[in-house]
């Protein structure tokens, strides 16, 4: 007659299993306390390439129009601070960037005295743009400004 021995036995006691599942929980509630964070940071990086992108738009508008023949050009690029005057130069408020409600746009165009020529503009333009937060989407906002040098 054999006799039965639970040392011959293997496997997880229900206590075993309850602690383990107990440490799985604990792991998945910190895990999911920063899912939102995350996903409020995607969404702040996503908003400021938008804005770059707009940006750098702007500016090749501005460039384009600089190299153009007359009344366009160079020699009849507005020096203004910011600029409300013709196209590409003139102030884009919110909601009047097409596909880009939360977005508003500036150009500036100064004289650069210290530029390697004389006949030298920096253009800047300023996005800004509406904060994403867990309540929605915020007045005010944001801004990213990019700059360059056009020259004659």
């Amino acid at each position: 007659m054999k006799r039965f021995s639970f040392k011959d036995e293997s496997g997880l006691t229900l206590v075993e299993i309850l602690v383990a599942m107990a440490i799985i929980m604990v792991g998945l509630a910190a895990v999911m306390q920063a899912f939102p964070l995350g996903t409020q940071g995607m969404e702040t990086g996503r908003r400021q390439s938008t804005a770059d992108f707009l940006a750098e738009q702007k500016i090749e508008e501005i460039r384009a129009w600089s190299l153009a023949p007359p009344p366009r050009g160079f020699g009849n690029m507005p020096i203004c601070n910011p600029c409300t005057g013709a196209a590409p130069f003139n102030l884009e408020g919110f909601n009047s960037i097409p596909g880009y409600p939360d977005y508003s746009r500036t150009v500036t165009v100064q004289s650069f005295p210290t530029a390697p020529t004389a006949n030298t503009r920096l253009v800047r333009v300023t996005l800004s743009y509406r904060r994403v937060t867990s309540a929605g989407v915020l007045p005010g906002g944001t801004q990213v400004s990019v700059e360059t040098l056009i020259g004659s």
